[in-house]
């Protein structure tokens, strides 16, 4: 049998100086910076992450909330502004459609006044004027309708009312002022002695030439 060399027996006696019973699963951790530092590290990071995610979420949800209670304050502010301009805008048409009507008023050819004076004028004594109701519309519809009573018996009452209605028509006071003057109505009083007449003057319209 060849010799075995010494140096394969040093080595050979080298390897089977004992058995390797360690379990490296239990052995400690020797290394300088350890596994579970760095797992608890990164445990530590994510739940500081997410509770500051969950703060700033918070924080921006009051936030939110204090915009829209500050918005909705202008809201209601804004809302009894405008009610008050709208209020306010109603009263000034109102106050501007009163201020049209009396300058359209007068601006009328015949104002009442003068009117109600030449009736005075021209007013027979036998005729008495109970009403005088004025209607102005702004455009050639202006009239006036007369209420009153004749005295006298049927026959002696209507020549008179008559005889007024024409003195309306043809007299110069009127001539230039007034459009027409008919007799709508003429009736007996129930208590006897007089009639009850209601005349229709319509007034020329303003810078309108009487008919030759």
């Amino acid at each position: 049998m060849p010799l075995i060399k010494r140096s394969d027996a040093v080595a050979a006696s080298a390897l089977l100086w004992h058995p390797n019973f360690r379990n490296y699963e239990r052995l400690p951790d020797t290394k300088v910076v350890r596994t579970t530092f760095f797992n608890n590290v990164t445990a530590i990071t994510l739940a500081a992450g997410l509770l500051i995610l969950v703060g700033y979420r918070e924080y921006r949800v009051r936030e939110l909330k204090g915009q829209i209670q500050d918005s909705q304050a202008v809201i209601d502010k804004t809302a009894r502004e405008n009610a008050e301009a709208i209020k306010l805008s109603k009263t000034f048409d109102d106050e501007a459609k009163k201020l049209n009507e009396a300058s359209s008023f007068a601006k009328k050819f015949l104002p009442p006044s003068e009117f109600i004076f030449l009736l005075g004028k021209t007013l027979p004594k036998a005729v008495q004027i109970e009403s005088a109701d004025m209607r102005f519309s702004g455009a050639s519809g202006d009239q006036c309708i007369l209420r009153g009573v004749v005295a006298g018996n049927k026959d002696d009452a209507s020549g008179l009312a008559s005889s007024y209605e024409k003195i309306l028509r043809t007299s110069p006071l009127f001539s230039d002022k007034l459009e027409s003057v008919n007799t709508a109505s003429l009736n007996p009083d129930p208590a006897g002695g007089f009639l009850r007449f209601e005349i229709v003057i319509k007034f020329r319209p303003s810078g309108k030439e009487k008919k030759s």
